[in-house]
């Protein structure tokens, strides 16, 4: 995954936190507490229907949560993610129970779709 300046501030602000201090205040930690969540934290469960989701004729959101289309399937897949403008990347083999790549360098707010060799469910996270 790419480094966001985003990211970059957050967990610049989480070291001054856990250091004692914010730079703006100079608040404590106990005061002042940050939460950072990782990408596949934000991971939901997904499920196909006529091997495609979401389900037609909806679409998904990318996020600022990550910078990739990431999937954990419950059986080795091959995926497509298909965009707004109705081209679809290359097919990608993600094996069951690992965490893959549908999408890399995605930018945030991009309407998708994924679209699978089978149907099959899991952990979506974007």
């Amino acid at each position: 995954m790419r480094i966001r300046s985003r990211a970059v501030r957050v967990l610049t602000a989480t070291a001054l936190v856990l250091g004692g201090t914010t730079a703006a205040t100079g608040a404590s930690a106990a005061e002042a507490p940050v939460t950072v969540q990782s990408c596949y934290g934000s991971g939901k469960s997904f499920t196909t229907t006529n091997k495609v989701w979401p389900a037609y004729p909806n679409w998904a959101y990318t996020t600022s949560n990550c910078a990739d289309i990431n999937i954990r399937p419950n059986v080795t897949v091959q995926v497509q993610t298909c965009w707004k403008d109705h081209s679809c990347n290359k097919l990608r083999t993600i094996r069951a129970g690992e965490w893959g790549l549908a999408a890399t360098d995605v930018y945030d707010g991009s309407r998708f779709y994924l679209k699978f060799d089978r149907n099959v469910s899991g952990t979506i996270a974007y």
